[in-house]
């Protein structure tokens, strides 16, 4: 998705729900703001690490009661890349390992934070647990 689909979606809802309108101009300007401080321009990548930011915020505000924060989080977790399941980032786990010839958690966790669809957490829990 480029940022003008995204500014496309933005004035549609504008005009049918502005929850969603104000949850995808937050996004733009986020996107925006994050590629400006790389000095790169917007794409699916920075739309998803402004996502991921704005999903973090979202379910801060929802812990915090704001209970509206709901509806924000739907659209901003509809931007992030499809999550592996635990079975194929086990799978994944297991080749980086026989790659770099051993369990080193660091050099692990650096190869599956660049793939971008992989539950760092859960991964963590499963490279100790082999």
């Amino acid at each position: 998705m480029t940022i003008l689909e995204l500014k496309k979606m933005m004035m549609k809802a504008k005009k049918e729900d502005k929850t969603k309108a104000n949850a995808l101009m937050m996004l733009v300007d986020t996107a925006q703001k994050i590629a400006k401080e790389k000095g790169v321009d917007v794409d699916e990548k920075i739309i998803a690490e402004a996502a991921k930011k704005l999903s973090k915020m979202a379910k801060e505000s929802i812990d915090a009661g704001m209970e509206e924060a709901k509806k924000e989080l739907e659209i901003y977790e509809s931007f992030l890349p499809k999550m592996l399941s635990e079975e194929e980032t086990l799978k994944i786990i297991k080749e980086i390992i026989d790659e770099i010839g051993g369990k080193n958690m660091g050099e692990i966790m650096k190869r599956l934070k660049q793939r971008g669809d992989v539950d760092l957490g859960l991964a963590s829990k499963l490279i100790k647990s082999l």
